[in-house]
């Protein structure tokens, strides 16, 4: 009988065994994000929902390790080292966060997979050395928006603009650069710009008052920006008090306190992102052999708020409400 007893122990002890093994995802995927806020979650959401629509499935096929820094910039270079030597490939969604994987894979010597998503200009961050060619083991999807197209539907909405301010994180490179856009588009344009840049959250309010402030402003230009889209109400606050139009540079900046924008949507870039991991897990790809991805105008639509516009006194064109999407009658 004890033989028995032992015998039918052990036979349980393996079937347990077993269990557990199969209840243990093939491939984890670890996701870096320096901040939460609406754009980066629905990223992250569409790069999942695609290697589902592609027939894996969560738990068993792959695991998310999620890490969010909560705006601590300091924090996601040590996030980046756990999550590069702990899962099979890492996601980073940002620029920042992106480039704290990409260095904490270069001091671990790892080789593993890194992808990006939301991440404005790749090369210009060096997270890769040519968008089409490349001999490392990163690649991503990138959110480079139309801001041509962007500063264009300002003029639709108020033709006579001679004046727009930007806001920007000094230390972020991805809202850098489209600063230096907007800057650009504005001397071709004949429009005066001017720039007030942040390095603190704390910076944020009184820096969007100032710039909602300056004289014969029109329009604040807000770029994707973490740290200032994980903060829009100060934006919300000035553009209120001040009158001026907050054109976003995406769709998650408006739901919360923009007014408008011409971008795509951040969970079908995540979808781009989440079809790569697809073919480094199920098909062998190397992140090398897979160009980054763009999204182009024709992803593209206007979505406004009429709430927010309202509480800053401003009124759309019926040129323009008649090729856009109200975002407030969800």
């Amino acid at each position: 009988m004890k033989k028995l007893n032992l015998l039918a122990l052990s036979a349980m002890a393996m079937s347990v065994g077993a269990l557990s093994g199969c209840s243990k995802a093939d491939y984890t995927i670890g996701v870096l994000l320096p901040v939460r806020h609406e754009a980066l979650q629905l990223a992250e959401k569409g790069f999942v929902e695609a290697l589902k629509e592609a027939g894996l499935v969560e738990g068993k096929d792959f695991a998310i390790k999620e890490k969010n820094a909560d705006g601590d910039e300091a924090a996601l270079n040590s996030l980046a080292k756990d999550l590069v030597s702990s899962c099979d490939m890492t996601l980073g969604t940002g620029t920042g966060a992106s480039q704290s994987l990409q260095s904490a894979a270069k001091d671990g010597g790892s080789v593993k997979p890194i992808l990006f998503t939301a991440v404005t200009d790749p090369e210009g961050a060096k997270l890769v050395d040519n968008v089409d060619h490349r001999s490392a083991n990163i690649t991503g999807a990138s959110d480079a928006q139309p801001v041509a197209e962007q500063i264009a539907l300002i003029k639709d909405i108020i033709p006579e603009v001679d004046k727009i301010g930007v806001i920007y994180s000094q230390n972020e490179q991805n809202s850098v650069v489209q600063k230096d856009q907007v800057k650009a588009i504005g001397l071709m344009l004949g429009i005066e710009v001017v720039e007030k840049g942040v390095s603190e959250v704390s910076e944020i309010s009184p820096a969007a008052e100032a710039l909602a402030a300056t004289s014969g402003l029109d329009a604040i230009y807000v770029p994707t920006d973490n740290k200032i889209a994980a903060n829009m109400n100060a934006i919300n606050q000035a553009c209120n008090s001040n009158h001026v139009l907050a054109m976003c540079g995406e769709f998650g900046e408006v739901e919360t306190g923009g007014h408008i924008s011409f971008s795509f949507d951040y969970e079908m870039l995540g979808k781009e992102t989440g079809k790569l991991a697809y073919e480094i897990i199920k098909n062998g790809k190397t992140a090398a052999e897979l160009p980054v991805q763009f999204m182009t105008k024709t992803n593209c639509e206007i979505r406004y708020s009429s709430k927010n516009l309202a509480a800053s006194g401003i009124e759309l064109p019926e040129s323009v409400k008649n090729r856009a999407k109200d975002i407030s009658l969800k």
